[in-house]
């Protein structure tokens, strides 16, 4: 059972009755005394009802700032929004890992918007059989961001921590029971703090996990930067080390507060719950290092999977089912017309060699009707790459071009009689 006593904030004194956190759920919630029990602010429920999808908050400065990567790196670009509000972390490989009730959703990194492979969700078990709040899934396309090194020592004690998820501003001071702390503001955005491992070797929400204490820090070294994990940070990373040598530790999954704290608030004692990756590093590293031949998934969207089935998969080995010697599965719009691969209508299957189809006058390479001007996009008279011919629909000639003509003039007048302010 953890025990830790509460930090108090620059000008407060602690009240004589100060209640201790208390985790291991739910034992120690339905028999510990009132002013002991902390409130539980899960990510799995509470979290998804009240609809606030924060991160991590940090005591520094006005609290908006850490939105762009710290000097010494560990990953800042590899956490993304998830289209639900809340966070998953790339990892590699086309993976991202994130907790188990934020779900398979679309991440998006840097402004790109990456779908999940459908299916693809995996979610981590204990070795009793349980379930954590762990998932990993992997996305169609892959964000042009670094690998990360997934842990390979167990958290310890006083490790200092820098976490990032997708975050919420911070507010107003406040306090609460004589403790200071910080109202939750509006907006967020992908945003780091610090930490350090408060405790390690839990299980909490059936998932095994390390703890953080967001503490009052008077002054805090330069470069760190008190961070609480708040509600909606779900998905979020912990990473231990900086620059290329950092290594993904942990995710964010819930935090704990005080019994009757008003809600959106951080006040100094509140904890963060993050999974121990070390834990899970083994079957992690059976999932994300699979190649894409022989994952059981539809890696390219052709409708066939792994070696020998999908013909751009040489061996179960090769990492990608993608061929660059097959035109219909390279994954490149080979002729141009806007359309890849299977959507593209001369594609008959992966294997075929050519992007133009014979059928098709607008997509067969051809200049068909010796106007100069060679398929769909080129030609002006193919609407799309699947018309049967080069030349004009019947009907249309001349009097379309004229009255194309007089369009264009109608436009540009009222273009220019119609005017408004920047």
């Amino acid at each position: 059972m953890i025990h830790s006593a509460l930090r108090r904030g620059p000008s407060d004194t602690l009240p004589p009755m100060l209640p201790l956190l208390r985790l291991h759920l739910p034992r120690c919630f339905a028999f510990a005394p009132p002013r002991t029990r902390v409130a539980l602010a899960l990510a799995v429920g509470l979290l998804s009802w009240t609809g606030v999808a924060g991160a991590v908050l940090i005591a520094t400065g006005d609290g908006t700032g850490n939105t762009t990567p710290p000097l010494s790196d560990p990953g800042f670009a590899n956490v993304g929004a998830t289209s639900n509000g809340l966070s998953a972390v790339y990892v590699r490989n086309g993976w991202v890992l994130t907790a188990n009730h934020v779900g398979e959703n679309a991440v998006t990194f840097g402004g790109v918007t990456h779908e999940p492979i459908a299916g693809s969700r995996i979610r981590f078990q204990n070795s009793d059989g349980t379930l954590a709040d762990l998932i990993a899934f992997k996305l169609q396309t892959r964000p042009a961001l670094p690998d990360l090194a997934i842990t390979d020592q167990a958290p310890s004690a006083g490790d200092l921590i820098t976490v990032i998820g997708n975050g919420r501003n911070r507010g107003a001071e406040t306090s609460f029971q004589g403790i200071d702390g910080w109202a939750w503001g509006s907006g967020r955005s992908i945003r780091w703090g610090t930490n350090r491992i408060s405790d390690v070797d839990q299980v909490e929400l059936n998932t095994r996990s390390f703890v953080t204490i967001f503490d009052f820090v008077s002054q805090p070294p330069s470069g760190q930067h008190e961070a609480d994990i708040v509600n909606g940070d779900s998905g979020g990373g912990a990473f231990v080390g900086s620059g290329p040598s950092a290594e993904l530790i942990g995710i964010l999954f819930a935090r704990a507060s005080f019994v009757d704290q008003p809600p959106g608030t951080s006040i100094y004692g509140n904890l963060g719950l993050i999974a121990d990756l070390f834990a899970y590093r083994d079957d992690l590293l059976a999932v994300i290092d699979q190649p894409d031949c022989d994952d059981g998934l539809d890696d390219d969207g052709d409708g066939l999977i792994d070696h020998p089935a999908d013909p751009g998969c040489t061996s179960p080995t090769d990492e990608s089912e993608r061929e660059a010697s097959l035109t219909c599965d390279n994954g490149v719009d080979d002729d141009g017309d806007g359309l890849i691969d299977l959507l593209d209508p001369s594609c008959a299957e992966p294997g075929d060699t050519d992007e133009r189809g014979p059928l098709y006058a607008c997509d067969n390479g051809l200049d068909d009707d010796l106007d100069s001007f060679t398929d769909y996009p080129d030609d002006p008279d193919c609407l799309h790459p699947t018309n049967p011919s080069e030349l004009p629909e019947p009907g249309i000639g001349i009097p379309l071009a004229l009255g194309a003509l007089a369009l264009a003039a109608r436009t540009r007048r009222s273009t220019y009689s119609s005017r408004s302010t920047l």
